[in-house]
């Protein structure tokens, strides 16, 4: 159950947009979970977006700590899963260096913190391509997942490709919110439902390899 657990818990930082939403519409925030710099925020919404992404990202970073100890156990590509884990610790800390920022979330010229953090989210979608690399051939569903993580890798790549090309452009910020908005709310939360998926799914077989020692045919 271990293995479960780990996939679920990884999967909190991919559904931070929901999340922000839902909080920010309780809390009777504009309920806009991405930053727009052509409407002036109020700084409180800034902290409750990083707060909550901060939040997910350690939950999901203990997630991957957990998968990649126990995958060790029963899975020969376990090491495919280290990208994803150090992709996730870095987030942690970008995160609070956006935090310790001062300015507003992507309300400018992007600074270094903020490419950082940009950099880190779109690494993402590839990081979990490889961890779900690590049990292929296992069943069918786990081939849909990679189809998935392959499908939002593409795009995070060429998000990433615009964000790095627009550094130096002062219309950067926006001419990346719309692709960011759709990652954050759409493909993040596609490869999240991969997560809890693959942690409900997850074979009564497996477990019992898990409790067992392992096997490291998969």
């Amino acid at each position: 159950m271990k293995i479960n657990s780990a996939l679920a818990l990884t999967s909190a930082v991919f559904l931070t947009a929901w999340v922000a939403g839902f909080v920010s519409v309780i809390f009777h925030f504009i309920p806009v979970t991405i930053p727009d710099p052509a409407i002036r925020y109020l700084p409180a919404y800034d902290l409750l977006f990083i707060a909550i992404i901060e939040l997910l990202s350690i939950i999901s970073f203990s997630g991957s700590v957990l998968f990649l100890l126990e995958a060790r156990k029963i899975l020969a590509r376990w090491y495919l899963a280290a990208p994803l884990c150090i992709s996730l610790a870095l987030l942690v800390i970008a995160n609070l260096l956006i935090c310790f920022n001062g300015n507003t979330l992507l309300g400018g010229p992007i600074s270094t913190s903020e490419t950082l953090w940009l950099v880190l989210l779109a690494l993402l979608s590839p990081g979990s391509l490889l961890l779900f690399l690590t049990s292929y051939g296992q069943d069918s569903l786990t081939e849909l997942y990679i189809v998935v993580t392959s499908a939002t890798s593409i795009f995070s790549a060429i998000f990433l490709f615009s964000v790095l090309k627009g550094l130096s452009s002062p219309g950067s910020v926006q001419s990346i919110m719309l692709p960011l908005a759709f990652y954050l709310s759409i493909l993040l939360p596609a490869t999240g439902i991969c997560y809890l998926s693959k942690a409900t799914m997850y074979g009564v077989t497996d477990n019992e390899d898990e409790d067992g020692g392992g096997d490291k045919d998969y």
